[in-house]
This record gives C-alpha cells, sequence and structure tokens, in this order.
C-alpha cells in the first residue's frame, strides 16, 4: 500500500478478515434472536407432535352417542330400504354404505380397529364395536351376502350391554 491512502469505506485487507471473524464468533443479536425462536419453534412442535395422538383419541368413557347414515332418514327407515338398496359402487343417489360382506367386514376392521359384538335375533343387525377407538357401528344384512351400514356413533364400550346401542339407534 504505498503511497496510495485508503478511500473513505474501504477495509484493509486485515481489517475486514477481522470484521468477517468477529461476526461468525459473536452473531448479531436478530440473528441470535431469530436463531432461538427457530429453535423453541422446533422443540415446540416435535412435544406437540408426540402428544396429538393422545390429544384426539376417541375415549370409550364418553357418553354414548349415534347418528343414521343418512341425515334426516331415521334408523329404522334405513334398516328397511337397506334390504332393497344397490351396492354403493351401483348407487346413483344418496344413500348408506352398502357392499358385499367382506368389504364391509374389512373396512370395520381396518379403519376403525372394530370387531363384531352381537347379532340382534329381531332384524339381524349387527354390531361392531371398538374398545380402543370407542366407535360402534350398526350392520344390516342380507341374505345375498351384502350388507349395509345403517349407523354409527361413539362412546363404545364393551362392558354395556350391546341394547344399549340398539336403544341409542332407536330401534328399540
Amino acid at each position: 500500500m504505498s503511497g496510495a491512502g485508503i478511500a473513505a469505506g474501504e477495509q484493509t485487507p486485515e481489517i475486514a478478515r477481522f470484521s468477517i471473524r468477529k461476526r461468525k464468533e459473536r452473531p448479531e443479536p436478530m440473528i441470535r434472536s431469530a436463531n432461538r425462536i427457530a429453535r423453541l419453534t422446533m422443540a415446540g412442535s416435535v412435544v406437540l407432535l408426540t402428544a396429538l395422538p393422545g390429544l384426539s383419541a376417541i375415549r370409550s368413557d364418553q357418553p354414548i352417542q349415534g347418528w343414521p347414515a343418512m341425515e334426516g332418514v331415521d334408523i329404522a327407515t334405513l334398516l328397511n330400504q337397506a334390504q332393497s338398496l344397490p351396492t354403493s359402487d351401483m348407487a346413483v343417489g344418496d344413500q348408506p354404505y352398502c357392499a358385499v360382506n367382506d368389504e364391509i367386514s374389512s373396512t370395520l376392521k381396518h379403519d376403525f380397529n372394530e370387531a363384531p359384538v352381537d347379532v340382534s335375533p329381531r332384524d339381524g343387525t349387527e354390531l361392531w364395536g371398538s374398545d380402543q377407538m370407542g366407535t360402534w357401528t350398526l350392520v344390516a344384512t342380507r341374505p345375498d351376502d351384502t350388507s349395509c351400514i345403517i349407523a354409527s356413533g361413539i362412546g363404545y364400550d364393551d362392558r354395556k350391554a350391546a341394547e344399549v346401542y340398539y336403544t341409542t339407534a332407536g330401534l328399540r
């Protein structure tokens, strides 16, 4: 650097290296705050994600509630209609889910962890339930190896009599 001065705002290579090293060693306060917020957000997200399954689980100790498979149609009417409804893949309009027995069984077992609980001697309606999920389903069986889901609900507990669920559905 012979004879030439350093213009205003310019730095010598030594000063520039020192400035870069200084920035690496001690980040600006805003960068530190942003890093801290990002780490706290990440930690909070991990905690929340591990807690969500427990918070969202359906409990079997909740009150028994049930709903018909079609809004505005009572379950007793659906039970009668189910005997002549086409399977859902052939349906033209809104109707309960109807399919071959194996498909209904597989869906209830796989999607809801439900198992057969009772068969009504009055009308052949099957009650399926899951203590784990706290859900229950009423299935209208037909002689042609098909079935229709006519009602479902929450609050299932295998310690309660099956009659409670038929009554909740309005079939007793």
